[in-house]
């Protein structure tokens, strides 16, 4: 059995699932009230049906919504009121489960081209996260601490189910056309709420019935004066960082015809207009590490150009964008100070909590402060320091083998650069680990890279 035909055939089981999970949203639907809680409603109707039906395409649902909008919520509460994105994944995990057991063969086939390492840092990525917020909870009773262990246990599934989907003749660069314009999308979208000023931020506002926090949606520099863009994603960190992870798939775009070439140009131009409005320094130099990783894999020398040329300029270039840096790297303004005392307090709160951290929710005691400006230290806090150290192998293991096959699969090279941007950001915000649809995006990105070059090691000389 083909891959395409793995993806598509049905079962009545299968069928059956799909179209009641859909005929439940749709009735949920059919009882809202306003157009964006009818969109969220439409949304998680479709995605779940193309979860349990097609898993692949629920990833790619998945994909979509968590660069345009992640925090869209189920429109009815049924005890809970989740993300439409975690309903989505949700049901893209419980249809490749079925596949998996309806189809046997070929999917054990499909499942042996994943290496070992990679099912083993998934088993703790995914085990930690539930024992460190079962320990919590008996400690504190904190619900929503609770689901939030739940949620991170859930995505981080996701690398192997990607790896799984993604195999055979799935073509790379229509997902690189995909993330490229949902990035451009969102940028635009950054722009013009941005420039809208106060209209721009009663739209946001008028977002609360699909979810979308209702408060505190301006964002501004320490100085309270100065606006931050921030998009359909809440924090201006947040959109940040997820325009620098898509912006190598838009640099792919040059130079592969005429047509292709403006359409990348222009998808550069609204993320690198957006990344700029953001004044996210962790964001601007993610962007930098993923062009320069992707420069090196396409133009060895121009990439050290332009990195002599780059670090010449933060160093002594008087410009604010590059003050800024300066004085957030030599720890000379107050944000960067605060994070600074974040990551001392984050090692005494790691030497007191080294298994399982603190959980997801309030710090246990009144003397310890759980939050820190890193993704790893973050997730020490949290969940324990061989949950940090699983994420770090996650992260370091697609780069590996990303690295040994981009020489010869022009493919891998976005997916290296855009994990690269990841990782820089991981270094100066907890983002990466902390937000479940970042979460998704960083493991399916690793799941990607799995993909590809097990099918390039599983395909005939």
């Amino acid at each position: 059995m083909t891959a395409d035909r793995l993806s598509s055939a049905g079962t009545p089981l299968t069928k059956l699932a799909a179209l009641a999970a859909a005929a439940v949203l749709a009735g949920v639907l059919a009882g809202t009230w306003t157009p964006a809680a009818a969109l969220a409603g439409g949304m998680a109707a479709l995605g779940v049906a193309l979860g349990l039906a097609r898993p692949a395409w629920g990833l790619v649902t998945a994909l979509a919504v968590a660069v345009l909008v992640p925090f869209v919520v189920v429109p009815q509460r049924f005890g809970v009121q989740p993300p439409v994105l975690d309903v989505i994944v949700a049901a893209t995990v419980a249809g490749t489960a079925i596949r998996a057991i309806r189809d046997r063969p070929e999917f054990r086939r499909r499942w042996n081209l994943i290496p070992r390492w990679l099912l083993v840092v998934v088993a703790l990525g995914a085990t930690l996260p539930l024992a460190a917020g079962a320990a919590a909870f008996g400690a504190s009773s904190d619900g929503e601490a609770a689901q939030l262990a739940v949620k991170m246990s859930l995505y981080a599934l996701i690398p192997p189910v990607v790896a799984v989907w993604w195999q055979g003749s799935r073509s790379p660069g229509t997902l690189g056309a995909l993330i490229t314009a949902a990035a451009a999308l969102q940028a635009g979208v950054a722009i013009v709420l941005h420039l809208a000023g106060a209209v721009g931020v009663e739209f946001l506002e008028s977002l609360g019935t699909a979810g979308y926090p209702t408060t505190g949606v301006a964002r501004f520099l320490p100085d309270q004066v100065t606006p931050r863009a921030t998009g359909l994603l809440v924090d201006p960190n947040v959109l940040g960082v997820t325009l620098a992870a898509a912006l190598p798939f838009g640099l792919t775009w040059i130079g592969g015809g005429q047509r292709r070439t403006a359409l990348g140009l222009a998808a550069i131009a609204l993320i690198g207009g957006a990344l700029a409005l953001t004044i996210s320094r962790a964001s601007w130099i993610a962007s930098a590490a993923g062009v320069l990783v992707w420069l090196a894999l396409v133009r060895p020398r121009l990439a050290a150009t332009a990195a002599a040329v780059l670090g010449a300029a933060v160093v002594a270039a008087p410009l604010e964008p590059f003050e800024r840096i300066r004085q957030g790297l030599l720890g000379e303004d107050r944000s960067a100070a605060l994070r600074l005392g974040e990551i001392r307090e984050a090692f005494r709160v790691i030497s007191r909590f080294p298994l399982l951290g603190v959980g997801y929710g309030d710090a246990p005691h009144a003397d310890i402060f759980a939050g820190v400006s890193n993704g790893w230290l973050w997730l020490a806090e949290r969940a324990g320091v061989v949950a940090a150290l699983s994420h770090l192998a996650l992260i370091c293991g697609a780069a590996q083998a990303a690295v040994k096959s981009a020489v010869t699969d022009p493919a891998l090279r976005p997916l290296l650069a855009s994990l690269a941007a990841f990782a820089v950001a991981g270094v100066f915000d907890h983002h990466i680990v902390s937000f479940p649809h970042l979460v998704f995006l960083v493991g399916g990105l690793a799941g990607l890279v799995v993909a590809r070059v097990s099918n390039g090691a599983s395909s005939p000389a």
